[in-house]
């Protein structure tokens, strides 16, 4: 009994010893992660600048769109709608317009 007893003695000194030495910080929070997809082959250098879900530059053609669907021309120039681009994020994915004729 006293052998055990000594022995997770010395076993607990060496643990108590030895894990602050573990508990060190090692590099930043991500341990050098961060930087490694700068510059990946498979992206163009505008992919991390564009965000998710459609902003403006989602590539539509508001004069193609409008050339395509006369009554929202028309709303437009009446001042019912404000532009091609708003109409088609309101209504027109909906209604199934297309984007060119």
């Amino acid at each position: 009994m006293k052998t055990i007893c000594a022995v997770m003695v010395v076993g607990l000194t060496i643990v108590g010893s030895v894990a602050p030495a573990f508990a060190q910080p090692y590099g930043g929070r991500d341990y050098g992660y961060g930087g490694r997809d700068d510059g990946y082959r498979d992206r163009d250098r505008g992919y991390d600048g564009r965000g998710r879900g459609g902003g403006g530059g989602y590539g539509f053609d508001e004069s193609e769109y409008l050339r395509c669907n006369p009554d929202v021309r028309r709303a437009i120039s009446r001042g019912q709608m404000e532009s091609g681009a708003a109409h088609y994020r309101a209504f027109g994915r909906r209604e199934g317009r297309r984007l060119s004729c």
